[in-house]
């Protein structure tokens, strides 16, 4: 009897500890919950959290900036490369030759509204005495004389030497004291390609214009022409380009600058889907 009595004692205090200890843990967790909940409450953390969303946000924000950044740079190189590598070829061309040729040249107009289309002309204006015929046949083309001709020459050099800014300012002191020449348009026009690689597009595109515009007849002038377009259509002034690369191809139709305007319209049209 006194050994059943021992063993349920015994019994009773294991399941009384157990007991205790079940309740010991169950409040030590929620001693644990009310201790978190406490935090997640506190002020000080909550503003901490949101301003590491915040500054999360603005990372990723930076990332994105970076993207279109990147991208920009990368077609900008390749435009850049592209204008180096035109260049690049019109110059090689230049250093294959000691001086640019120059086609032979007849007495003909400046500007084909003021020419003078034959001496039979010029008699009838004079017998009828009008001034504005009178002023009109003063303006002509003549060959290069030796002191043009080294003077051309000496501004021809310094593109050949890379000295872009001098030759540029020696074409235009060229063209402006010798307008009459046959070498003035050819002044022109390499002040404007001068003007390119310099990056003074619009200076570049008033040298062209002079070119084709003052000196039609010039062999310069198609290929002025398309320059001229070419720089508008970079310059995103797309239907100006359109309507230069049409009047080459009118103007000048069996020159080989008229090819490439042709390809250029039919990569504009390509693209814009008409």
């Amino acid at each position: 009897m006194v050994k059943a009595l021992t063993s349920a004692m015994a019994a009773l205090l294991v399941v009384v500890g157990f007991s205790t200890t079940v309740q010991a843990a169950a409040q030590s967790l929620e001693q644990r919950v009310d201790r978190l909940e406490r935090r997640a409450d506190n002020p000080v953390l909550i503003q901490l959290s949101r301003r590491l969303a915040e500054q999360q946000r603005q990372i990723q924000e930076l990332y994105g900036e970076m993207d279109r950044l990147k991208y920009q740079l990368s077609q900008a190189r390749d435009k850049m490369a592209k204008q180096y590598q035109e260049t690049d070829e019109r110059i090689s061309q230049l250093e294959s030759q000691p001086v640019e040729p120059i086609e032979p040249v007849a007495a003909v107009p400046v500007v084909s509204s003021e020419s003078v289309a034959s001496a039979g002309t010029k008699a009838e204006a004079a017998s009828k005495g009008r001034s504005a015929d009178a002023k009109a046949a003063t303006n002509v083309i003549h060959a290069p004389t030796a002191e043009e001709q080294k003077a051309y020459e000496a501004a021809f050099a310094l593109i050949k030497k890379s000295d872009y800014k001098s030759a540029s300012k020696a074409f235009s002191s060229f063209k402006k004291q010798h307008p009459q020449s046959a070498l003035a348009s050819n002044a022109s026009y390499w002040e404007g390609e001068s003007e390119v690689i310099l990056g003074h597009d619009q200076n570049a595109l008033k040298a062209f214009k002079m070119v084709y515009e003052k000196y039609p007849d010039s062999s310069k002038a198609p290929d002025a022409m398309l320059r001229s377009a070419d720089m508008l259509r970079e310059m995103g002034q797309t239907k100006e380009a359109k309507g230069l690369y049409q009047k080459l191809l009118k103007a000048f139709p069996k020159d080989k600058a008229s090819g490439k305007a042709e390809q250029r319209l039919k990569d504009l049209k390509s693209k814009s889907g008409q």
